[in-house]
């Protein structure tokens, strides 16, 4: 297994697995279905651009992509945007590879703070989370207005 950082230019290479992502995250919510339903690749990729800088490491094993961790820049603060591993590499080590990835790349960057945002229904990868280091700190809710 390989661990590699993509060119910003050939994000698309991830781009089945974050639909698989957002698919996963719009069958997980409660609330937020049609945002996931209506939020495409690239609209995500449009927020991206609007940050100071943004980086996506990949992991590929026999020469298939089978995870990837976006993270971003804005001001002082990093964040781990998005992070996807394949179903069946789950639980091997690749996430957190890839989390330290990123974390390496934000850390270079000067960052105060890194802050992951968890959708609602995916809590369950909050365990995840801590392991790595990151503490619950706000609950957000949302209304629309």
């Amino acid at each position: 297994m390989t661990i590699y950082k993509i060119d910003n230019s050939a994000i698309s290479e991830i781009r089945h697995l974050w639909e698989e992502l957002n698919s996963l995250h719009e069958k997980l919510s409660t609330h937020s279905r049609r945002h996931f339903a209506n939020f495409s690749f690239e609209e995500r990729v449009r927020v991206l651009r609007e940050r100071d800088s943004f980086a996506v490491f990949a992991a590929k094993e026999n020469g298939c992509l089978i995870g990837y961790c976006i993270s971003s820049v804005k001001g002082t603060n990093g964040e781990i945007d998005s992070i996807f591993v394949d179903s069946r590499h789950r639980n091997t080590g690749i996430g957190e590879q890839l989390v330290a990835s990123a974390e390496a790349w934000l850390k270079e960057r000067n960052v105060d703070k890194i802050h992951v945002h968890v959708a609602e229904g995916n809590e369950s990868v909050l365990d995840f989370y801590e392991k790595l280091g990151f503490l619950h700190r706000f609950t957000v809710l949302e209304k629309k207005a």
